[in-house]
């Protein structure tokens, strides 16, 4: 099942809801503080797989959104290809 936000208060009140196992989050998702939405979700989602996309190529950015809690980035144009290997990665 798939589960689609407008934006960060939504998604944290979806996620809260439905209890997912992975979640996919968009770093420019419209207001919304990606890195406070993802510390929020892995307090309520702690053995979820959370992914967050965008554009920026950065180890910084890597790194903070890490330290909050995420399990991974994806750059948005390699989403289509990337997505699918960590799918086959992650449910093997």
């Amino acid at each position: 099942r798939i589960l689609i936000a407008e934006n960060g208060g939504d998604a944290l009140s979806l996620t809260a809801q439905e209890q997912p196992t992975h979640v996919l989050i968009e770093m420019d998702l419209p207001d919304t503080n990606v890195t406070e939405i993802v510390q929020q979700m892995r307090r309520s989602l702690p053995t979820a797989k959370i992914i967050v996309t965008g554009w920026y190529d950065s180890r910084l950015i890597l790194e903070i959104l890490e330290s909050a809690g995420a399990d991974g980035f994806i750059l948005t144009n390699k989403l289509h290809t990337d997505l699918l290997l960590y799918w086959e990665v992650s449910l093997a």
